[in-house]
């Protein structure tokens, strides 16, 4: 019998990538023939995410090198193909492919020959692929990625940044200081972590021995480590809020109060979201008060 390929379209920002992973892991349970189109920071974090597919890359850049793409798909006469990108580029891929392959397309394009219509535009981003693959027979289970058992320390994770196009996400650093500073007060270590869209952050961190700055230190198998062990993290709407939210793991999100953040909150178990029109208006209190929850 013959095995079907199948290629999955997903490259999008670092946070659209961790909440497309518990779909992966569902196609996965299903077919063993996959190749994954994406941007070479995709095929990295699916890579550490032990989803060891075939890869075509996709630099997202120029009429030729999408013509390039779209001829290595054909020519590999792919029987499924799963588009859970969904944007206006990889639907003009699947309008394409509509003419000259033979592959069953499920995405929410109008060219998809299985089609998911989103109905509530509310929707959270991982219930639509969940919905979407449905329509192909495939079942996604929630936060199917990760089973363990955790030996949690005295310790929280705090996210204070964002990617400098997601300024505007930030709660303010001296409300994030504060908490730390109540953390440190009943002897509960904070966790700062963050990457070089952050490194301004990194002198205002305070310096004690409950307080790690770990900004420019923690790529993701630390960051994964450290969530292992930690109470519960407290982070504005960035990629290792999804990172942390897909291996299931409680999180206090701190979100602008609009479509977004209900399309992109946190799934994990025993996670809250503290969302106001402006990020700002979120009170210290409020944070501790959800904070106490935990500790």
């Amino acid at each position: 019998m013959k095995i079907p390929k199948v290629l999955i379209i997903k490259h999008g920002s670092i946070g659209d990538i961790f909440m497309s992973l518990n779909s992966v892991s569902a196609i996965k349970k299903i077919y063993s023939d996959i190749t994954i189109l994406s941007t070479k920071s995709g095929h990295r974090i699916f890579d550490e995410s032990d989803f060891n597919f075939k890869k075509i890359i996709d630099n997202r850049s120029g009429f030729i090198n999408t013509f390039k793409i779209l001829m290595k798909i054909i020519n590999q006469d792919f029987e499924i193909i799963i588009d859970l990108q969904n944007s206006q580029r990889t639907s003009i891929y699947l309008f394409i492919l509509k003419y000259f392959s033979n592959s069953i397309t499920n995405g929410t394009s109008f060219f998809a020959s299985k089609r998911y219509k989103k109905i509530n535009l509310d929707e959270h981003v991982k219930d639509g692929l969940k919905n979407q693959l449905s329509l192909i027979g495939i079942k996604v289970k929630d936060n199917d990625i990760l089973h363990y058992e955790r030996k949690i320390k005295k310790q929280v994770i705090i996210v204070p940044g964002s990617s400098k196009e997601g300024y505007q996400k930030r709660w303010d650093i001296n409300n994030f200081i504060s908490v730390m500073n109540y953390l440190s007060s009943m002897h509960i270590s904070s966790y700062v972590i963050g990457g070089t869209d952050e490194s301004e952050l990194s002198n205002l961190i305070p310096k004690n021995e409950y307080i790690h700055n770990l900004i420019n230190k923690s790529p993701w198998k630390i960051v994964k480590s450290l969530a292992m062990e930690s109470i519960v993290t407290i982070s504005n709407d960035t990629s290792a809020m999804h990172f942390i939210s897909s291996l299931n793991l409680p999180i206090i999100a701190l979100m602008k109060n609009n479509s977004y953040s209900i399309s992109n909150a946190p799934t994990s178990k025993n996670s809250s979201v503290i969302a106001k029109n402006n990020i700002k208006d979120i009170s210290i209190e409020e944070v501790i008060s959800e904070l106490s929850k935990f500790i």
